[in-house]
Formats: structure tokens, sequence, C-alpha cells
């Protein structure tokens, strides 16, 4: 748990760094690792327990790939944090998420699947956008416009499938690297 703090002690400056970039992505800087993608999404887990066991959600994992992809551990944790408690935040009565990593075509796919409200369409199509949100005095807007850049420069996508009443689907998919 040690090490996990001090990670996150890093990942809060990187945050705040890249906040202050945020208007030139291309300029974004950090080394780039070769990470396997099951074992931070393990970390994010135990970062993110105690939002989960406060909401009463329960916890699905699907770690079912072993391929690694070539990307700053840090800013995957980022992305998936943000994944996991927006996923939280849609099911305020409790509810489940799961978490698959598996293998797709030469690619590892995270899903970050939630059994909360769903997205409404006219939310659906905006809500990458920089700044926009519907957590009016909560969020900045800036979550998933980060995170799917972070997903983007790493030659990646994200994605999201949604329902109202449904839940939604978060789909990062990345480029598996040989191993090294």
């Amino acid at each position: 748990e040690f090490r996990l703090i001090d990670d996150q002690v890093y990942r809060i400056s990187a945050i705040v760094s890249k906040l202050l970039q945020f208007a030139k992505p291309e300029e974004f800087s950090g080394a780039t690792n070769v990470i396997s993608p099951a074992d931070v999404v393990r970390d994010c887990l135990v970062l993110t327990r105690h939002q989960i066991e406060a909401a009463g959600v329960s916890i699905v994992t699907h770690l079912d790939s072993d391929l690694q992809v070539r990307i700053s551990r840090t800013e995957l944790q980022q992305v998936l944090v943000n994944l996991i408690l927006n996923g939280i935040q849609a099911m305020p009565q409790g509810g489940t998420l799961t978490i698959r990593v598996r293998n797709a075509q030469g690619n590892v796919a995270i899903d970050v699947q939630d059994t909360g409200h769903g997205i409404p369409a006219d939310v659906l199509k905006r809500i990458f956008d920089p700044f926009y949100t519907t957590k009016q005095a909560e969020g900045t807007g800036l979550g998933l416009s980060i995170s799917q850049k972070l997903v983007t420069r790493a030659g990646g996508t994200l994605g999201v499938q949604s329902k109202p009443g449904a839940g939604s689907v978060f789909l990062i998919t990345l480029p598996a690297v040989a191993s090294e």
C-alpha cells in the first residue's frame, strides 16, 4: 500500500501538469512503459476500494489478457480511476461494476461497464468534449476528455456504448506490444 500511495502522489503531480498543458496535448510529456493492463486494473481497484465500498457497488473482474501495452502506467491509472469513479457515480443506489481486460485482434481491450442509469443520447454525443459536465457542483468536465487524449496518444481508442436505464460500457483499446 505504501508503493501505491507513492505512485498516487506522482500521479497527482502528473495530473496537475497535464491540466496545465491541456491546451497543447501534442506537447504532453512522460515516459511510456510496456505494462500489463491487468496489473494496472488491480492497482486501481485498491486505490478506489473505499469509494466502491461506500457506494455499495460490487466489482466483477475478468482479467483474461496477459498481453502488454505501451503507455505510461500513471496515465493508464488516471484513465481507469476516472472511469471507475464515473461508473460508481452512475450507480447511486449501488450496482455492479464489471472490468474486463481481454485480447482483441492484436490489441488489448479494457471494458469498464456499470449497471447505472445510462447516458441519454444528447449527453452521449458530448461527453468527451472538454469542460462538458453533468456534475454541476463536482465535475470540471475534463476527466473523459483528458482520458480520451491520453489513450489516443498511446495509439488506442476510448469509446462508449450506453442506453438510458441499461448502464454504460466504456471501451479502451490499446495496441499490444511484443513481449520484451
